[in-house]
């Protein structure tokens, strides 16, 4: 029988020694605070502010000390600020363990770790430890964990606990055999729709956990209903890699790529809620920039709004432009173009050439003909690189020339000599980015001569589109996967690490060029296969091995069972609460509704961006707020969005206005995904006035 005073009374002894270990860390850096800033001083009076040839020995062996006694600095502060984090939840689980080796042994889980300085016996153990796997079986008995480098180790599990702690205050315990579907403790998915997500630690289970700590080599796809956890866990997954290889991978390394902009905020404080830094993320749209400023492109949200309302050429040429035979079609142009027919633009210097088309064919085809096609293309950069110098000098030497011809005063020789360098530096500066980015290759006229091969109206429609200098969204996949495969350039080999959120909504060619773009990444790629907003879906899940999860934690089960019957999806299961039953109001009484409504996390959903300026103006209210298509940031509230938007996010209330105009068969996978933003209370709104 779990005792609840007793976990009081080590709770208490636990913040204790974090209080005591803080204190003298503090002071610690207190002292070496002065000592360090002394030391710059110091070095400053000693060796001057201006390094000269005498000093520059002096200042290599001074600096590396100064450096490593500051990268200990920030260590200790970051230590200090994980500790005071500690104290307010310094674990949320124990787990009692029998192991041959050590005997019968309660360990308690944690964010961090914790050892004790005067034994360096670890009293709180990071969720991310080998044996820390154990917590998360959700049966007692034995349980088998792996231990990396070490392999594979059975224990017994005697005990398994869940401790509410708050604000350094034990509010409950409840003995935790099952899994977090367990009646008793269903308190703690209460309500997880907050401002931005937060961490699921204390609550994986035993599924997510096994998913969390693949180590395999291997791309992972999971696939799960909403509420299962997919994204939570992609971020326990990202946290638990840095923990493992946090020797040769940091977050640097690693990147999300997220559905829109706002989903990129809106997790931004998972990971350093786990005591790790934040990684970067990022949209498919944003690797439009790597194609260079030339062309403006269709934003997604615009792309969704104009293919809801488009014509047979247009769904034809998406279709197209998304599809394996497209990507098939990419890849015969690349491999036939190492063969023959490469198209070269001639460079020139002003009207005169600088490398001619001929010049550049013999080099690609013959000279550099064994290496592959992107590194053929870079000898040629390196070809023509001193040859630029060169004739840059030249231009430099005839500009001074002539300069110092006038007659008139127009500045001393070194003065004239400077401004003939800026002058030419300019003029050849098309010349050196024609040279560094092997603009002497025409990817947009590749692009047209593929589409020709697959269908000629479509060719014509994207050249006009060229012509204009404004593309549609679909475009962007096949540019850059050309550019990046032929040319080589705009890779990202750092990234180790990649995370696809909402993978159904991306289209082979789309998975291709990512791939093509992070060579060195392995993927960790999130969907759900019901889960659409796009009114032509381009779903290639089915040709992929795939983890699926079918539990739903989020929702009341009201609200899942909803959805369920929206698809005919008979193997989600809920674990949710109950709650209330989805209602069906008119807009009158909606409007009432929400002026009662008393929450930070609500949802009026429309069906595009000119449908929720009229809910906006029909409401008037000054604490609703209408999300527009450039939105960055994510904001609580009472919101205001097109359907597309809501993606991926989670509400407490969900409100979704004329339900009744969306066609319950053909909008089936939408209305799905619009119910399933819900957590607590969903509600179907009558047409607005």
């Amino acid at each position: 029988m779990v005792s609840k005073d007793k976990e009081a009374l080590h709770l208490e002894g636990v913040i204790s020694l974090i209080d005591v270990i803080h204190d003298e860390l503090t002071g610690e850096l207190s002292r070496t605070t002065g000592e360090l800033i002394e030391e710059r001083r110091h070095a400053l009076a000693e060796l001057g502010s201006e390094i000269s040839d005498d000093t520059q020995i002096e200042y290599s062996q001074v600096l590396p000390s100064l450096k490593m006694q500051e990268e200990i600095q920030v260590n200790r502060q970051d230590v200090a600020g994980s500790l005071s984090r500690m104290k307010d939840r310094p674990y949320f689980g124990a787990v009692t363990i029998t192991d041959d080796d050590a005997g019968r042994e309660k360990l308690y889980i944690g964010l961090n770790s914790l050892k004790d300085p005067s034994t360096n016996d670890l009293i709180i153990y990071d969720w991310r430890t080998p044996v820390a796997s154990t917590y998360y079986a959700n049966h007692l008995g034995p349980v088998t964990y792996n231990v990396p480098d070490v392999g594979a180790r059975t224990v017994d599990v005697n005990e398994r606990i869940q401790l509410v702690i708050e604000d350094g205050r034990l509010l409950d315990v409840f003995d935790s055999e099952l899994y977090i579907g367990d009646d008793a403790l269903q308190h703690l998915l209460v309500d997880t729709a907050k401002d931005r997500m937060k961490a699921i630690v204390s609550t994986i289970q035993q599924d997510q956990n096994e998913i969390i700590r693949q180590t395999s080599a291997k791309d992972m796809l999971v696939l799960g209903p909403p509420g299962s956890g997919k994204t939570s866990i992609a971020m326990q997954r990202i946290a638990y890699l840095l923990y493992l290889h946090r020797h040769k991978m940091s977050a640097d390394n690693m990147l999300f790529i997220t559905p829109n902009e706002m989903f990129g905020d809106y997790i931004g404080e998972v990971l350093p809620e786990l005591g790790e830094a934040s990684i970067n993320a990022t949209t498919f749209f944003r690797l439009r920039y790597k194609l260079g400023r030339r062309n403006e492109y269709e934003t997604l949200f615009k792309h969704i709004e104009r293919m809801r309302h488009a014509g047979a050429e247009e769904q034809h040429d998406f279709t197209l432009k998304s599809s394996e035979a497209m990507l098939a079609a990419l890849d015969r142009t690349i491999a036939q173009l190492a063969e023959r027919e490469l198209k070269f633009r001639t460079v020139r210097i002003k009207e005169e050439p600088f490398a001619t088309t001929e010049e550049l064919e013999y080099l690609f085809y013959d000279k550099f003909k064994s290496s592959p096609i992107d590194t053929r293309l870079k000898k040629i950069q390196v070809e023509l690189t001193p040859r630029y110098h060169k004739a840059l000098d030249k231009a430099i030497k005839e500009r001074t020339k002539a300069l110092k011809k006038v007659h008139t005063y127009i500045g001393t020789d070194d003065e004239l000599e400077r401004r003939a360098k800026q002058e030419m530096t300019k003029q050849f500066r098309t010349l050196k980015n024609y040279i560094a980015h092997l603009q002497f290759v025409n990817i947009e006229r590749i692009y047209l001569d593929t589409l020709k091969r697959l269908d000629s109206g479509t060719r014509n429609r994207t050249m006009a589109a060229l012509k204009n200098r404004a593309l549609n969204y679909e475009d962007i996949a096949p540019l850059l996967y050309l550019n990046v495969v032929i040319k080589g350039l705009q890779k990202e080999p750092k990234i180790q690490h990649l995370i696809i959120d909402e993978v159904q909504d991306y289209s082979p060619v789309q998975l291709a060029c990512i791939s093509a773009v992070f060579p060195n990444a392995r993927k960790t790629m999130l969907g759900d296969k019901h889960q659409l907003v796009h009114p032509f879906p381009v779903n290639t899940l089915d040709q992929l091995n795939a983890i699926e999860l079918t539990k739903s934690y989020r929702s009341t089960v009201q609200i899942t069972e909803f959805t369920k019957q929206l698809i005919d999806n008979d193997t989600t299961e809920s674990l949710g609460v109950q709650g209330r039953e989805v209602t069906s109001i008119s807009f009158e009484a909606f409007k009432e509704q929400l002026k009662t409504l008393d929450s930070e996390s609500a949802a009026i959903i429309s069906r595009d961006a000119a449908h929720a300026e009229a809910i906006n103006a029909a409401l008037a209210m000054p604490d609703v707020t209408l999300l527009t298509h450039d939105q960055f940031i994510f904001t609580k509230g009472k919101l205001i969005m097109p359907n597309y938007m809501s993606k991926g996010f989670e509400f407490s209330y969900v409100f979704i206005i004329d339900y009744d105009g969306y066609d319950q068969e053909q909008d089936k996978f939408l209305l799905y995904t619009l119910a399933s933003r819900a957590t607590r209370s969903l509600t179907l709104v009558g047409k607005e006035d």
